[in-house]
């Protein structure tokens, strides 16, 4: 019999709050996980948002094959869910309710897929971690099955369990949360047979965390009594005619402040101090956990540059089921896992785009060595360049003066999106044939909701 599939996805989830010296979390069933199993780290989501690494993850191509303006999933006729399907597996999820999402819901067994993602979301550490359990204890799930399970606990506003609230679970709220999750991680590990389970451990995108404060909260979008006005948060008891002249004064308050407390920074650090969702392919935003365990899964720490649209081809790889790799972008990390040599490839990378076209729609390559972005519609704005070697915080943009690198890595993008297949598709395109009038309208609601539009 094909063993079980858990795929656990923790929304936000960095990398660098994983594994490694930066990690402050205690985190002994993670930790666990990874002793006995594999763990990549240095993992590239194809996107800084859920949406587009979503569809990069289940059909395994970059987002500008899928459309890299969608505001909901999609999910090409050969997306791994379907093929996973299509051997015999019954799928079943729990996801925050998103009707960006639904997609994957509505390709689900069980009819309770959705739980109320807040603001404050459902916590894991509450009924709904009893819940995603009981899925399994209850022998609900027919076998061979595939779980897939989207915590939200990371997004703004952190709310830490009580009883992780003390510094041996963390230096801040975000690490006092992972700790928690990884408490609820060994309950469920309680419950399945790990050595007949595939289990799976990643996340869409990274976040902005505070650098210089223990406390998170302080950088936190304000959700209460608050409306959005322009990129400004003011009081709802503000009346609109002097809402400008207010704005104004506060704009000049913030930014003699912004001065004063950015001085002395490096960049990296400036960046810790933006709102939970700045648009960003700086790799706290894109660098991502990737954890595979249980089931011949041997132990292995492999260090290679790899992507998240590579999760899928190396499940297939290892369980031995067979999939077409001449259509998509990922490629199997098995032989990694054997210490065989396979080429390292650059990552695609795109930024989750604005409501409308914004010059912070940003598309880029990262390789192992370099990291270039650059606005979208136009390359030569907005350029970036980084050397990961010497720069692993992209402190120094040194894109003006190593124009040379430049042109290569604009020659591996060009050449990357210009391929065939994918022709059809433009970064410039704001077509969703997928989305009517009435989900588009719930869409915005949401995102607004959360703090992102």
């Amino acid at each position: 019999m094909n063993p079980n599939i858990i795929f656990l996805l923790i929304d936000g989830f960095r990398a660098d709050r994983c594994y490694g010296k930066q990690k402050t979390a205690y985190t002994p069933n993670i930790d666990k996980l990874i002793e006995s199993g594999t763990y990549f780290t240095q993992v590239i989501s194809p996107a800084d948002g859920t949406t587009l690494s979503l569809n990069g993850i289940f059909n395994g191509v970059y987002p500008f094959r899928t459309g890299t303006r969608q505001k909901k999933m999609f999910l090409e006729e050969t997306n791994f869910l379907n093929k996973i399907k299509n051997l015999n597996y019954n799928t079943y999820s729990i996801m925050p309710k998103f009707t960006s999402l639904s997609p994957l819901s509505e390709n689900s067994e069980n009819d309770d897929t959705w739980y109320n993602p807040g603001p404050p979301t459902e916590s894991i550490s509450g009924e709904l971690g009893e819940r995603i359990i009981r899925m399994i204890s209850d022998r609900k799930m027919e076998q061979a099955w595939f779980y897939y399970i989207h915590i939200f606990d990371l997004h703004s506003p952190l709310r830490v369990p009580n009883n992780f609230d003390h510094e041996k679970f963390g230096m801040n709220k975000y690490d006092k949360i992972i700790s928690s999750i990884d408490a609820w991680i060994g309950k469920l590990l309680d419950k399945i047979d790990i050595k007949n389970t595939l289990f799976i451990l990643t996340a869409d995108h990274g976040t902005h965390l505070p650098v210089d404060d223990k406390d998170v909260t302080s950088f936190e979008p304000q959700f209460e009594s608050t409306i959005k006005t322009g990129k400004k948060l003011i009081p709802k008891s503000i009346q609109p005619a002097g809402a400008k002249a207010i704005i104004g004064m506060k704009k000049a308050i913030r930014n003699i402040r912004l001065v004063n407390a950015n001085k002395n920074l490096t960049p990296y650090e400036k960046r810790s101090r933006l709102p939970y969702f700045t648009l960003s392919l700086f790799d706290e935003s894109i660098h991502v956990p990737l954890l595979i365990s249980g089931f011949k899964v041997p132990k292995k720490i492999v260090k290679q540059q790899v992507s998240s649209i590579d999760i899928f081809p190396t499940v297939f790889d290892i369980l031995k089921f067979e999939y077409d790799n001449s259509t998509i972008h990922g490629k199997s990390l098995v032989p990694l896992l054997r210490d065989e040599m396979i080429r390292e490839l650059p990552v695609y990378i795109n930024s989750m785009p604005y409501e409308k076209e914004s010059s912070q729609d940003i598309v880029g390559i990262r390789t192992s060595s370099y990291k270039y972005f650059r606005f979208a519609r136009d390359p030569k704005k907005l350029v970036n360049l980084y050397n990961l070697d010497i720069d692993p915080y992209e402190n120094n943009n040194i894109s003006l003066s190593h124009p040379e690198i430049v042109s290569k890595m604009e020659d591996i993008l060009t050449k990357l999106t210009s391929e065939p297949e994918s022709e059809s598709i433009s970064h410039d395109s704001d077509e969703d044939d997928e989305i009517d009038e009435e989900e588009l309208k719930e869409i915005q609601e949401e995102l607004k909701k959360h703090g992102y539009i």
